[in-house]
């Protein structure tokens, strides 16, 4: 994954991502848009042969749009492992 921040002032943030699709993309704006600290989230790809998506974040005023970003990033991770558990548990009951 490659990361270049396009453009950003005191309240919003966008953000090249480089070798992710629409899977990523898609929970992380989820998970932005779950924060109360977020006013706006989406992503826009580009053309669909290019490897790469701008990912739009905008923040309440007073708000470091980094931190939120970051913690909706281990929010969403946190419900991917969520998944896993539940998902590995269900598997293991199946095959038994």
């Amino acid at each position: 994954m490659k990361l270049r921040i396009v453009d950003e002032d005191k309240d919003r943030l966008e953000m090249e991502v480089g070798g992710e699709g629409h899977t990523l993309l898609n929970l992380l704006q989820s998970s932005l848009l779950e924060n109360k600290d977020v006013t706006m989230a989406g992503y826009s790809k580009p053309h669909p042969l290019m490897d790469r998506s701008i990912l739009y974040v905008h923040v309440k005023k007073g708000k470091d749009q980094k931190k939120v970003l970051i913690a909706s990033a281990e929010n969403a991770k946190k419900k991917v492992d969520d998944f896993l558990i539940q998902f590995q548990s269900q598997i293991s009951k199946i095959a038994n």
